[in-house]
């Protein structure tokens, strides 16, 4: 009796060891599919921040397909648990038969972005890149960038869009007036 105690107790302990190392990959999932349903569902995209700078580049690969880059840097202010995900094309999350380029989804590390300052061993890092491969010689890009306080408080996200090719990027968001273009042409 005592032995059997102990043989369950044993498979318990296993299993909970094995159910414990699967939670971040699911954890993991769940999140990107969440960040790919929040690009799809959002309505409003802008072609700029006023925390960051956002800038891509496209190069052609020696099989004739493209690949793509999408910088993140300069950052205005303190920007903690950055998140950054693209989806090209507008592809449906079930019709997406690849991985979206992103970075701080599945990833254990945080990725922090502080003005002036960078130490890649402790997360602070100068800018972020996400990249991605596509058949086609202009892709249309809708990001979400995420990122958090100091404090782990607030959240704010941010939803870009625009259009890349080879000679550079594009924006495919309406002409909108940046705020600094607004308050000149009213006064």
């Amino acid at each position: 009796m005592r032995n059997m105690l102990l043989l369950i107790l044993c498979v318990l302990v296993c299993s909970g060891c094995r159910i414990s190392n699967q939670k971040p990959a699911v954890k993991g999932e769940t999140s990107y599919e969440g960040y790919y349903r929040s690009i799809e569902g959002n309505e409003k995209f802008s072609d700029y921040s006023l925390y960051y700078d956002i800038s891509a580049e496209m190069t052609t690969l020696a099989d004739g397909s493209h690949r793509y880059y999408i910088f993140l840097d300069s950052p205005q202010i303190a920007m903690y648990d950055v998140t950054m995900l693209a989806v090209e094309n507008e592809i449906p999350y079930e019709s997406a038969g690849k991985m979206m380029p992103n970075i701080g989804v599945f990833e254990t590390t945080d990725y922090s972005l502080i003005p002036f300052q960078s130490n890649a061993k402790a997360g602070y890092m100068k800018g972020l890149v996400i990249s991605g491969e596509c058949a086609e010689d202009t892709v249309n890009l809708r990001m979400l960038v995420e990122w958090s306080d100091k404090t782990m408080e607030k959240t704010r996200r941010e939803y870009i869009a625009f259009s890349l090719d080879k000679n550079g990027f594009r924006s495919e968001v309406p002409a909108m007036k940046k705020p600094e273009e607004a308050v000149k042409e009213n006064e």
